[in-house]
């Protein structure tokens, strides 16, 4: 029997049909690396690696489009990004609001310095974002290292398979020019938006309609250029900030992505950019369902 899993856009249980029987290209989201990763965090990474592991199994019978089935072993191309700019606080709110979560974690290496609690022999800048993120970083891969995640495991030898959005902004960049030059996103302001009025269909992942999304309450972005939105549910691309402390030269000005272009980019950059193909399963938190996955769907 092939594998069946629950598809989140019609809410039922559905065959598997990759586009290639023996090469599944599965994307999950990663960890904020703000802090060390908590027992429910692993939790997904976990989960997302013993499915990943069946699917590599000669158990697994998967279907392909042709209604034909196929069991295993195959390849799974599994990538799994790392999130180091960009995540705010508020990561429900469209606008991306509250602070960047990398500035929360140093706060929190400030308090754990002044306290004597970090590790012996480490020595972190707290106001530098980039070390913060590179000291949890460290940890987590360590962690799932110990743990046995594939993905990571491998990433020791192929940084791509766990990219950080640090280091993919120029891919994010390149993807908010495509929509802007698509009509799928504009200027407002001193940000860049996601129009989801292109696209009618836009909250059926969330089971959602345009006109039920509830309204952004962004705190980087001002009342102006919150009037400024076509539709109160479009969510930031860009936000041009030379003050913020990791910032990027971009059309749009000197500033940093949205935390909702993020995996969109990572993963078309590194499964359908490299693979040539489309990604056949991608794992999120629920939460995260209206907006974040809502927009890679679309």
């Amino acid at each position: 029997m092939p594998l069946m899993l629950t598809n989140t856009l019609t809410r039922a249980m559905e065959p598997l049909t990759p586009s290639d029987v023996a090469r599944i290209r599965f994307y999950s989201c990663g960890p904020t690396v703000y802090d060390d990763q908590h027992i429910g965090n692993f939790r997904s990474f976990l989960a997302a690696d013993v499915l990943r592991r069946f699917l590599e199994s000669e158990l697994c019978e998967v279907s392909a489009r042709d209604g034909t089935v196929h069991r295993g072993p195959r390849t799974v191309v599994h990538v799994m990004n790392i999130t180091d700019v960009g995540h705010m606080t508020d990561d429900g709110d469209p606008d991306g609001g509250g602070e960047d979560k990398m500035i929360e974690g140093g706060r929190r290496i400030k308090e754990a310095k002044k306290s004597g609690r970090l590790p012996e022999g480490v020595d972190l800048d707290p106001a530098n974002p980039w070390d913060i993120a590179g000291f949890f970083r460290d940890r987590f891969l360590e962690d799932a290292r110990r743990l046995g995640l594939k993905v990571a495991l491998e990433a020791s030898s192929d940084p791509t398979l766990m990219p950080r959005a640090t280091d993919s902004v120029p891919g994010m960049i390149r993807v908010i020019e495509r929509l802007v030059e698509r009509g799928h996103a504009y200027v407002a302001g001193n940000a860049v938006y996601f129009d989801v009025t292109t696209l009618p269909h836009y909250g059926k992942l969330s089971g959602n309609t345009l006109d039920h999304l509830r309204e952004g309450e962004g705190g980087r972005v001002t009342n102006t250029t919150q009037q400024d939105k076509r539709h109160p549910a479009d969510f930031l691309l860009w936000k041009h900030d030379e003050a913020h402390l990791m910032k990027w030269e971009s059309p749009w000005g000197v500033g940093y992505p949205g935390w909702h272009i993020e995996c969109t980019a990572m993963a078309f950059e590194r499964l359908v950019r490299a693979e040539g193909l489309e990604i056949d399963l991608f794992e999120d938190g629920a939460p995260l369902i209206d907006i974040h996955s809502g927009g890679e769907d679309n």
